[in-house]
């Protein structure tokens, strides 16, 4: 785990290394354990380094192949690169250090004219970039599910991409212009959904995607995607077997490093499978969790139960009042405004763990593989509808309502002709739009596209034709919610904290088995994930493999009521972020003096915002 960046492209030299001396500074906090900058040609190319595999100085990058034509830098880790040297060492390819992505590279050299082949060969998660000398050619590419981040500013030929968004603003190349539709969709869904960001010049690169800079011509490729199965399927026995044998790989090769591992506990079933699974392969392995003694969201003592159940040698880092205490530091580096609140309790934890471990395995990924989340359970149709052709549905239902004056037929009526997309963001956005919007002042919402993200919605299920109704919308969480919330969430913390956090659930084995399954594998009688809590309950029982899911909250409502030092912070938060230009100071004078009243979702989106314009100061 590491952080990359690099400049490609006609730069006068002094200004490149300008460039590239901002982006190293800028992802320092990625890189604890060293930097380097390489320069050659036209191309720069920068590594942070946090070292899990291989410490020696050998590790470092850029890594080269043997006769230095190839550099590369790597972020992440490649789960089997012990059998890919294997076969690349029978082949004659000569390694230089025991560093897990320089398979990359004599991979490359293998399939130099066929990169997708390259990329389907690796396990694991990762964003890199590597120079070939001789073809003049940059090739930048993202893991499947689009685990470890990767953006870019292009200009013609010209390309410079970094782990963040930040570091690229910071190198001045341009006067980078804010994204206004962006920081509303940060408002209404608590952070800003890919590929844009909130500077309208600089995107993210797709998951399962790759990128090639040749002959002044640069070109994008998706060479992964979530498959689209049909045909045969599995007895519910045999697929509960294979995808137990399957975690069970998956764990253990997510446990590979050269430095001391552990998992983050709550009382969930994904967590607490993946450290029952973690303790089999890696017996007294060290567990995590953040406690929020007596709130409701409060699973410190569940999951303290299970830690002993399991032996593991467990660490409980009680979050009590200030809520807002170590925010400061925690959101110190955040690259662009983030305000998914579980983020603060997922920093203060991972410092926590970063002085006893190097490595992290989390839960994340379950919901949206298995239909954990409440969104995914659909409403139930009348048993007369069945009997209902779709086309006629709408009409019938019409005349229905008129006929018996019955509100219900028509509420139901209403609701079938809701778009899957729409009926998605309803429930996934954490502010109405209309407050979200009112958030800016009347010429800034004349340049919001209130719509950019619902049709990317409609995009993604048209993607999904003859897909079953659930794995459409565990599609799009894929596509969206759980790279823009979650992952980065992930990515951001821990990284912030000197330690790498790994998602063994996404690994693209698990996702491609998940989605070869039909819904009612998945859901059954208004519970999710039912695969992984029958693998639970084997473990750990029955009950907890079945408790009514919490969720990773942070309790920051109850604290604004509660706790003075709280409310006073965010007083002085939405104070100070009537400076920023493009706010609604109306509306922010309305929340500062209706603290109690106002959504949690606003008032920390708000917090994070001012926070993070006066980091850029």
């Amino acid at each position: 785990m590491c952080g990359i960046a690099g400049v490609f492209g006609n730069f006068a030299p002094v200004k490149r290394r300008s460039y590239l001396e901002k982006l190293s500074s800028g992802l320092a906090h990625r890189g604890p354990d060293g930097s380097r900058i390489f320069e050659q040609e036209n191309i720069g190319l920068v590594h942070a380094r946090l070292s899990i595999i291989d410490l020696s100085e050998h590790g470092n990058q850029p890594l080269f192949n043997e006769d230095k034509s190839l550099a590369l830098v790597c972020n992440g880790e490649i789960y089997n690169y012990k059998e890919l040297r294997a076969s690349l060492e029978q082949k004659g390819h000569k390694f230089s250090s025991h560093s897990d992505s320089e398979v990359i590279l004599h991979l490359y050299e293998e399939h130099r004219n066929d990169p997708g082949k390259l990329l389907h060969s690796l396990t694991g998660m990762f964003a890199f970039a590597l120079w070939d000398a001789n073809k003049k050619q940059v090739f930048i590419a993202r893991d499947r599910v689009g685990i470890k981040p990767l953006y870019f500013y292009q200009d013609g030929a010209n390309l410079v991409f970094s782990s963040e968004v930040k570091p690229i603003v910071e190198t001045g190349i341009i006067d980078f212009k804010t994204d206004y539709t962006s920081l509303y969709e940060y408002f209404l869904l608590g952070s800003i959904p890919g590929p844009n960001t909130m500077y309208k010049e600089i995107k993210s690169l797709d998951a399962g995607s790759y990128l090639l800079i040749k002959d002044q011509k640069i070109s994008f490729h998706q060479y992964w995607d979530i498959p689209l199965v049909s045909g045969a399927v599995k007895s519910e026995s045999r697929a509960q077997e294979e995808m137990e044998a399957l975690v069970s790989v998956i764990v253990k090769d997510h446990l590979v490093a050269d430095v001391p591992v552990g998992t983050f506990l709550s009382a969930g079933v994904d967590s607490s499978l993946i450290t029952a699974v973690a303790v089999e392969h890696h017996p007294g392995i060290s567990s995590f969790t953040a406690s929020f003694p007596g709130e409701p969201e409060d699973e410190g003592i569940i999951a303290a139960e299970t830690a002993k159940t399991l032996k593991t040698t467990h660490y409980s880092f009680e979050l009590a009042n200030n809520f807002f205490d170590d925010f400061t530091p925690q959101f110190k580096n955040i690259d662009q405004p983030f305000a998914i609140s579980s983020a603060l309790a997922l920093g203060r934890i991972s410092k926590l763990a970063r002085q006893k471990v190097k490595v992290v395995l989390s839960g994340d990924g379950g919901d949206e593989l298995f239909g954990g989340y409440h969104r995914h359970e659909f409403q139930k149709l009348p048993h007369f509808m069945r009997y209902i052709p779709a086309a006629l549905q709408n009409n019938i239902l019409k005349l229905g309502a008129k006929a018996t004056g019955r509100k219900s037929l028509e509420e139901l009526r209403k609701s079938l002709l809701i778009s899957d997309a729409n009926r998605l963001l309803h429930k996934v956005k954490v502010e109405d739009a209309q407050i979200a919007l009112s958030m800016f002042t009347p010429d800034v919402i004349q340049q919001i596209d209130t719509t950019r993200f619902l049709n990317r919605l409609d995009q993604l299920f048209a993607l999904r034709k003859g897909d079953d109704k659930l794995n459409k919308v565990l599609y799009a969480d894929m596509k969206t919610s759980l790279i823009d919330e979650m992952l980065t969430k992930c990515d951001r913390m821990t990284m912030m904290n000197g330690i790498e956090g790994r998602v063994p659930f996404l690994d693209h084995r698990l996702v491609e088995f998940a989605f070869s399954l039909p819904a009612n594998f998945k859901r059954q009688n208004g519970t999710g994930k039912i695969m992984l809590r029958k693998h639970l309950a084997k473990k750990l029982g029955h009950e907890l493999a079945f408790r009514v899911k919490t969720g990773f909250n942070s309790p920051l409502k109850q604290w604004l009521n509660n706790d003075k030092a709280t409310y006073e912070f965010v007083r002085g938060q939405l104070n100070g972020a009537k400076s920023i230009p493009y706010l609604n100071k109306t509306q922010l004078e309305m929340a500062e003096a209706n603290l109690n009243s106002v959504s949690g979702g606003s008032v920390f989106a708000l917090v994070c915002l001012n926070t993070f314009c006066k980091n850029l100061d």
